[in-house]
């Protein structure tokens, strides 16, 4: 069932009206756009789909911020704590992107699909806005605006089949972490490794928003005879994987190296957004650390947003970005943000729906 109004100010994917006709019932809005994110059924169909098959999802909403010209890897190193100056052509790199504080501002993939262009495909947050204003402070020689490329993600143990019948034996043996040109249904896309899972998969780009339908259909059609399910993105697997995104239940003005993220960063590079503030933290130690939590019980309820997180004797220490019950595990799952000095070992999940006593699980879970 859909919401009581779509509002028209906030834009819809090219694949909106497919979603909606396998089932789509709920969206959330990602940078200004509608995603679907339930098709209503029992999430263990999803879930069995991903791991077991194959899914495709609509992520039209997951933006590009294109660098285009001759200092658009210049400018796209100045804007991560990750090193970019020796991204190449066709590779992709994961990074967050922080403020001149070292707040983490959102988490991209960054893709090189040619020598003068970058994409920072990116989690919600107005980045072409801070990187077109950063470009003009620097002088730049690069034009910066939010390409017309919407994405979709074929995800699971089976998506190289598909994408072997639709873009060919290149395409489906990208190595992780690359990317390339591909044609689909006769409209030229991107297509490389990577995705919001740790299972096989692709993100597909196509180029221009007015044909990106036939991709979507083509896709559907090779996935078939592979049992392929349209979903939205799984949450759940997600989580068991270690994966979050930073603008959906886990921002709490941290930092990477709170978030876990510090053996990726390039902290002795010259300049880039954030330095001297992540240099700060390097040399003092984070004043929070990222935790895996487990406990049993109940499923957890829906976690409409960040549940507080106490030491045995009541005093708040953190909070839970993420809680959600594992179907690999059988148990409650949490990726908590906590003090520093706080004992894993001691710690109790404040729920929606109660108290929950926790014991420490390695991060990923599964």
């Amino acid at each position: 069932m859909l919401p009581d109004m779509l509002h028209p100010t906030i834009r819809r994917s090219p694949y909106f009206e497919r979603t909606l006709r396998a089932g789509a019932c709920d969206f959330m809005v990602y940078n200004h756009t509608y995603m679907p994110m339930d098709y209503g059924r029992d999430p263990r169909q999803d879930y069995a789909a991903l791991v077991e098959r194959v899914t495709l999802w609509d992520v039209g909403a997951e933006r590009q911020a294109e660098l285009r010209g001759p200092d658009a890897l210049a400018l796209a190193d100045y804007l991560a704590p990750r090193k970019l100056s020796d991204l190449g052509v066709g590779e992709c790199r994961y990074t967050p992107v922080c403020d001149q504080s070292g707040t983490i501002m959102c988490e991209t993939i960054v893709l090189r699909p040619a020598a003068d262009v970058v994409w920072f495909s990116h989690s919600d947050v107005d980045l072409t806005l801070w990187a077109t204003g950063l470009a003009l402070a620097r002088g730049d020689d690069v034009a910066v605006a939010e390409a017309d490329v919407a994405p979709m993600q074929l995800q699971g143990p089976r998506a190289a089949d598909v994408m072997r019948a639709v873009g060919g034996e290149a395409a489906a043996g990208l190595a992780r972490f690359r990317c390339g040109p591909v044609t689909i249904a006769g409209v030229d896309c991107v297509v490389s490794n990577t995705g919001w899972s740790r299972e096989p998969g692709f993100e597909i780009y196509p180029r221009g928003g007015a044909r990106a339908p036939e991709v979507w259909d083509a896709i559907v059609a090779a996935g078939e005879p592979h049992g392929l399910l349209v979903t939205g993105p799984n949450v759940v697997r997600a989580v068991e994987q270690g994966i979050s995104d930073t603008q959906y239940a886990t921002n709490s003005d941290m930092n990477p190296i709170e978030a876990g993220m510090g053996s990726l960063l390039d902290l002795d590079r010259p300049d880039f957004v954030g330095r001297d503030a992540l240099r700060a933290v390097r040399e003092d130690g984070p004043a929070r650390r990222t935790v895996g939590l487990v406990c049993d019980g109940d499923p957890f309820p829906a976690m409409e947003r960040h549940w507080p997180i106490t030491a045995a004797d009541g005093e708040p220490v953190g909070v839970a970005r993420w809680a959600v019950y594992s179907f690999a595990l059988e148990r409650n799952i949490v990726v908590g943000l906590v003090d520093a000095g706080a004992d894993p070992a001691e710690l109790i999940v404040e729920a929606a729906d109660g108290p929950r006593r926790c014991e420490p699980h390695p991060l990923p879970f599964v």
